[in-house]
């Protein structure tokens, strides 16, 4: 497969590709079909959480970029252009997705400093917690926590909302929600009707949803059951794996800024062509986002016109560097290496 070993990593190689900038999302450039859409206006007309599964790298995390951007263009002033979102671990608790306590802080300032602090200082707003705040201007007015952080460019938004105790609505993006503890969503069943919820450190305070919208997705990879209750207070969609013609418009938008290619056809029948592997079943199949992130790589070639097979004979090795952007397990990758 391979038999040429390097012994050093060469600046001339690598030069203008440390230079290269990590591409950033444009939510504009997400294809939404027909179904998704009216999904998301029924979960906005019922006042429900969207609940969003599918393979993983179907897009199911950028929808909330893409309704964000969207709602804070066609209505402005109105809602945060950017999702808050809640990453959920395998150690989630229902509570930290609206705040988590700084207990240790708080006994470490209690017992080695000379001027104590309240509890209140170590109480750290979480998403939904932020979203709740952000929707009731009675609560910016009379803000306790110190604790509205989210980061860069983001963060100039939400301090001047903070600043002009001026209320608007969110996107609040909960993901992969299948990671947590069962208890996780049995917990939420009420918060999530309600939005509304309580801090038990701060003297058992209690914070509901104020006159703007907050518009809530959760995701879920469907790698396990969620329970039923739960299900019954979120309005259900789940994303397919899109079809030849999506899947094309998603690579002409995301990796050519919309500029069609005719050359860009014999990648994507190829990685169909890959994906379906003469009916043997792969140990992971390629995802949209894999097969996004394999055309970027190969970029260069594809608007130079070079069609896939010459790619393969004429720079092979490229072509099997390539394939570690699209296939995640070893014997997948040996079944496509080209040897010359």
């Amino acid at each position: 497969m391979f038999n040429k070993y390097e012994r050093e990593f060469r600046r001339e190689d690598f030069e203008d590709l440390l230079n290269i900038s990590k591409p950033i999302p444009n939510p504009t450039n997400y294809i939404i079909e027909s179904g998704l859409y009216n999904a998301v206006k029924v979960a906005i007309m019922l006042k429900m959480p969207l609940l969003l599964s599918g393979k993983p790298g179907t897009g199911k995390t950028r929808l909330a970029e893409k309704l964000a951007a969207d709602f804070s263009s066609q209505f402005p002033e109105s809602y945060l252009p950017f999702p808050l979102i809640f990453n959920t671990k395998t150690n989630s608790a229902s509570s930290d997705l609206f705040y988590i306590y700084d207990a240790l802080g708080h006994f470490h300032a209690s017992h080695f400093q000379t001027k104590g602090k309240e509890s209140k200082d170590y109480i750290l707003l979480q998403a939904l917690g932020q979203a709740i705040f952000l929707s009731n201007v009675q609560l910016l007015k009379d803000i306790r926590y110190d604790s509205m952080k989210i980061g860069e460019i983001q963060q100039n938004i939400l301090d001047k909302n903070i600043k002009e105790k001026k209320s608007i609505g969110s996107v609040v993006l909960i993901d992969e929600v299948d990671k947590a503890p069962r208890d996780f969503v049995n917990d939420l069943l009420n918060e999530l009707d309600r939005l509304e919820f309580y801090v038990k450190e701060d003297e058992n305070r209690k914070y509901n949803i104020g006159d703007k919208n907050i518009l809530i997705l959760i995701t879920s990879n469907s790698e396990k059951n969620l329970p039923e209750a739960f299900l019954r207070r979120c309005i259900f969609y789940h994303i397919e794996e899109p079809s030849e013609y999506i899947l094309r418009k998603i690579v002409v938008e995301q990796v050519f800024n919309g500029i069609p290619n005719n050359t860009i056809d014999t990648y994507i029948d190829e990685f169909e062509r890959m994906k379906k592997n003469e009916g043997e079943t792969l140990k992971k199949e390629p995802s949209t986002a894999e097969l996004v992130n394999w055309l970027r790589y190969l970029k260069d070639y594809i608007e130079k016109g070079v069609e896939i097979q010459n790619l393969k004979w004429e720079a092979t090795s490229i072509f099997n560097a390539s394939l570690s952007a699209l296939f995640k397990h070893s014997e997948d990758q040996k079944k496509f290496y080209v040897s010359r």
